[in-house]
């Protein structure tokens, strides 16, 4: 069976141990990565390293929430499951995409499914990858915030905030990328529509997760923002 990377982030010890030794008896083969608080786990997070993240809600400085608002700024996929006494914040749980609640104290069954699920999202995500040379890492598609070009180099802005680039045109990069959430917004631009949040409509500009900004064509404007708006609905559709 395959290996789950799994991030635990609980701050009781008896709710901890539970947890540890019920993963030991499902008999699932996991990478545990424990944290005692939100902080120090959203300080750590590295985007595509956990198959699963099994968040506790309520704990001291920040809570559960708080941490999977800035995770999910990184990592839109991850699956994630709240562990909590209470269901007060059912809402803010499908407004992060957090896949399900595991109630304490945590039963064997429960857990067994959420690791079925999880295991199941990372064998059936096809993440397309781009190549960077032979001695270069593969950047999933999915990482990738917006492109630019400069002269005969794509730079490419990725989700945790490194900036990489290649030898190459952007109607190359287009090419490799596909899916209909990449557009060409600007001669010298792509972007990924997962991770606009706003449009400024003065400046001509989309507002990114990660605080960027990228120009829009202004004379393209009208076509490029009804694309944006049907791309949204489309999802909000796919995802009803």
């Amino acid at each position: 069976m395959a290996v789950l990377n799994i991030a635990i982030c609980e701050d009781e010890d008896m709710e901890l141990t539970r947890l540890e030794k019920i993963l030991e008896q499902t008999g699932f083969t996991v990478n545990k990565y424990i944290f005692n608080n939100a902080s120090d786990f959203v300080k750590n997070f590295e985007s595509g390293k956990y198959d699963l993240i099994l968040m506790d809600i309520y704990m001291p400085g920040m809570t559960g929430v708080e941490a999977v608002e800035k995770i999910r700024k990184k990592d839109k996929d991850v699956y994630i499951s709240f562990c909590t006494t209470s269901l007060d914040h059912a809402i803010d749980g499908y407004r992060l995409n957090v896949e399900r609640y595991l109630e304490k104290p945590v039963k064997h069954d429960d857990v067994r499914e959420v690791l079925e699920r999880a295991l199941s999202r990372r064998m059936t995500i096809k993440r397309r990858c781009i190549e960077f040379g032979k001695n270069q890492s593969i950047v999933t598609a999915e990482d990738i915030v917006f492109a630019e070009q400069k002269n005969h180099t794509v730079y490419i802005h990725l989700l945790n905030g490194e900036n990489i680039h290649k030898i190459g045109t952007l109607d190359n990069l287009s090419a490799e990328l596909g899916g209909a959430n990449f557009f060409r917004c600007h001669k010298s631009y792509i972007v990924n529509f997962d991770y606009v949040v706003n449009i400024d409509r003065e400046l001509f500009l989309f507002e990114m997760t990660t605080g960027d900004s990228v120009p829009i064509k202004q004379r393209d404007y009208p076509q490029i923002r009804n694309s944006f708006n049907e791309y949204v609905f489309s999802e909000m559709r796919v995802n009803k």
